[in-house]
């Protein structure tokens, strides 16, 4: 089944986060606590991963070293993607840090 999300105008999206593991990204973000809007895509099909979440943060900008510690535990395959007028300007994938 496709999933249709809207695209981000300025933001970050992690991409490839072990299956059922993007609330635990979101939580050691400390995004419940944030005023950002913040989506979860869960179960998502994945041609590398089978299944995979996606967290997309409107408006910041994380930098990918600074977040890799906190969220690889839970998604050590992740790529984090930045967003600027709904391009990506950045891509890392966390095994390259």
């Amino acid at each position: 089944m496709a999933v249709k999300v809207d695209k981000i105008r300025h933001g970050t999206v992690i991409d490839h986060i072990t299956a059922g593991k993007g609330v635990k990204v979101i939580e050691a973000l400390d995004l419940p606590e944030s005023d950002r809007i913040v989506s979860l895509l869960m179960n998502v099909d994945s041609k590398k991963l089978g299944k995979k979440d996606i967290v997309k943060v409107e408006g910041i900008n994380f930098d990918p070293k600074d977040i890799a510690t906190k969220i690889s535990p839970f998604a050590p395959k992740a790529t984090i993607n930045l967003i600027k007028d709904s391009k990506v300007v950045n891509k890392v994938k966390l095994e390259s840090l």
